[in-house]
């Protein structure tokens, strides 16, 4: 079902200029699990060869706080290529699982893996209406592209209390939303740093605003209780220099199927997001509400 039109829109394209290279290269970059977000590794497992079981783990686990283990309907905001929607039915028993994506290279990969019980939707979040409620929700680093650098504070935060609105209005009383997210702090900034984040805004995720932490909480505040808000910026940061060995190892392969320009914009962003990540200068906060 493709409810976006293949209109001009800032968002629209920022997205499908990241999200619609090939899934090939997509699989090669990520490995088997296609889950582009930080993972769970065990001490003394290796970086690249436990990246699957690292990323299972997490989505093992959110399931476990969304409290999704054998839900009739789940939705995933940003679905990826599903990845979240399939373990959930294939492995926790979720009846029917729902996901939004704007890409279209998504929806399809979504399709081929040929489950039943999961639907991908070409979508936005903000057109999304559920024909009955969900019993749980997932946003799984994918907010940090729904909301504009280019508006003002103000306008800003309107946005996200009208993503938490849409949200709340699509679960039933007492479900959970299980965010993954991004947040950016206030650190001093230095040329590199000037220049790497100049590069991220104008070159790979162009209008794409990574929130402050109080512009969530301020969202969700009198439609969501907080259940937990933890840091994990060190697991996305392992993630992101797993993906670039991977990468790495591959390159040639990867040059063939998208060309050097794409690969060079790749290895420069996944570098930059690993040492802000490892700087301190963004967190990936694991935030779980439950709908009031």
């Amino acid at each position: 079902m493709t409810t976006v039109a293949d209109r001009s829109v800032p968002e629209v394209d920022a997205i499908r200029h990241h999200y619609e290279v090939s899934n090939d290269f997509y699989r090669l970059l990520l490995g088997p699990t296609m889950m582009y977000s930080g993972g769970y590794w065990e001490e003394g497992e290796g970086l690249t060869q436990a990246l699957d079981e690292a990323q299972e783990r997490k989505l093992d686990r959110f399931v476990e706080l969304a409290g999704a283990a054998g839900a009739g309907r789940v939705l995933d905001i940003g679905c990826g290529w599903g990845t979240m929607l399939n373990r959930a039915t294939s492995v926790h028993g979720v009846r029917e699982g729902v996901g939004l994506t704007l890409s279209r290279t998504q929806e399809r990969f979504v399709a081929s893996l040929d489950n039943p019980r999961i639907t991908a939707r070409v979508e936005s979040w903000e057109d999304h209406v559920a024909d009955e409620p969900y019993d749980a929700a997932f946003c799984i680093n994918a907010l940090e592209h729904f909301v504009s650098s280019e508006l003002p504070p103000r306008e800003r935060a309107k946005k996200f209390r009208v993503f938490f609105q849409k949200v709340a209005a699509n679960l039933r009383p007492g479900a959970r939303l299980v965010l993954h997210t991004m947040t950016a702090e206030a650190l001093p900034m230095n040329r590199r740093l000037l220049d790497d984040l100049k590069f991220l805004q104008r070159s790979e995720f162009e209008n794409c605003h990574i929130p402050h932490l109080h512009e969530l909480t301020g969202g969700a505040e009198g439609l969501f209780d907080v259940v937990e808000i933890v840091n994990e910026r060190e697991s996305f940061a392992v993630a992101c220099r797993a993906w670039l060995e991977l990468l790495a190892a591959r390159r040639d392969e990867a040059v063939a199927l998208e060309g050097e320009e794409v690969v060079a914009r790749f290895e420069r962003y996944l570098d930059i997001f690993a040492y802000t990540l490892e700087d301190r200068f963004f967190n990936n906060f694991r935030i779980t509400v439950a709908r009031r």
